[in-house]
């Protein structure tokens, strides 16, 4: 991979290897905000540009990074905003239920916090290894059930579930599949229209590197009619009044979950960010993220015996995150304690001590790392 200096000078002071617990910002969206808010304290707010054409743009770049329609991306505050609106805007009915992996990530577990009043059953299916198996979902699915949600990535293992297997035995069953995508958008290669992925919810402040406050949230065209709106704004709607006693005509793609204005900031942050994601190619990326990671996995392996590693041995579950241990939380964050002195950024998680390296690093952070070790 090219050298990213200019981009990330974060590279000149540390090695970072935490993109999973937050992205730092590259040059190029850093100076977009500051022309932003220039443009803000100078021209005023309705001066700075035409809002449709760079929240157009943005949409297409997420279009051409996910293989799917710009139409049916709409732009939130954060995976567990959109994860509600799916969640929230499904017709349950008692006896109704819904299937997820054991050890979700808390806010996808938050999101469904609402069905057990409506007489909804939460089915969780069993962790296996570093996660949960196509199989092991499946297996809880029957008649009653409305929908399956799961992430993509598993937080505490980076463990990587077949979306492309499970988004076609969903649709064979007539199962409504929301993917939390934060560990993979920006990541991974994801076509989700291939996927059969009826919505996927998605931040900016990770793998897109554009900050906090701006999300995203795709809904396949054929998810529409079964998730409706619950947040209700001018822009939800094609035509009519919202009052109409013959209900109000939603717009006819995604645009019907947005609610008031949009961040424009936050979308300018991200559309800078994904032009330098576009332009090294997501293929690329992916390519770079994944032998960092199978260069730390094969050094911790081959060279730190007691260490054990929660990675999947299946390369179709790998991904750029490995997670590590020494066996205990408190040798754990000993070992923490001592990569942070040497500079070096990781995270701990409740499995062990989370690496997650991305475009900007380079294989000498990998082995700057496991020399910390005393590889």
């Amino acid at each position: 991979m090219t050298s990213f200096h200019a981009e990330f000078p974060i590279t000149q002071t540390c090695t970072y290897l935490n993109t999973a617990t937050q992205g730092p910002w590259p040059t190029r969206t850093t100076q977009a905000v500051q022309t932003f808010a220039a443009q803000q304290q100078v021209l005023g707010p309705d001066s700075s540009g035409d809002e449709a054409a760079v929240f157009g743009e943005t949409r297409q770049r997420l279009a051409r990074l996910l293989n799917a329609p710009a139409e049916q991306f709409v732009f939130g505050p954060n995976t567990t905003y959109g994860l509600n609106v799916c969640i929230s805007g499904i017709d349950w009915r008692a006896g109704d239920n819904l299937v997820f992996p054991a050890r979700e990530f808390p806010s996808v577990q938050a999101a469904l916090a609402n069905l057990p009043r409506l007489g909804v059953e939460v089915r969780v299916a069993a962790w296996q290894g570093a996660g949960v198996s196509v199989d092991e979902i499946m297996a809880q699915v029957d008649g009653r059930t409305r929908a399956v949600i799961c992430s993509a990535i598993a937080w505490n293992t980076g463990y990587r579930i077949n979306l492309e297997a499970l988004g076609q035995r969903c649709a064979q069953s007539g199962v409504l599949l929301i993917v939390d995508g934060i560990h993979s958008v920006g990541a991974e290669c994801l076509d989700l229209q291939t996927m059969r992925v009826s919505a996927l919810s998605f931040h900016g402040y990770k793998w897109l590197l554009a900050g906090f406050g701006i999300g995203g949230l795709y809904v396949a065209p054929d998810a529409l009619n079964h998730i409706r709106p619950t947040f209700v704004g001018q822009q939800s709607l094609a035509a009519g009044s919202p009052l109409d006693p013959a209900g109000p005509i939603w717009q006819p793609n995604a645009q019907r979950y947005a609610a008031g204005g949009g961040n424009k900031m936050g979308i300018t942050a991200l559309n800078a960010s994904l032009s330098l994601i576009e332009a090294v190619g997501i293929a690329n990326i992916r390519a770079a993220n994944h032998a960092l990671a199978n260069q730390l996995h094969d050094g911790l392996t081959r060279h730190l015996p007691h260490l054990r590693v929660l990675r999947s041995d299946d390369p179709q579950h790998q991904s750029c995150i490995v997670v590590f241990t020494s066996g205990s939380a408190e040798g754990d964050v000993a070992i923490l304690d001592k990569l942070n002195a040497a500079h070096i950024y990781a995270a701990q998680r409740p499995a062990g001590i989370r690496v997650s390296p991305h475009l900007f690093n380079t294989a000498d952070d990998i082995e700057r790392l496991l020399k910390a070790l005393g590889a």
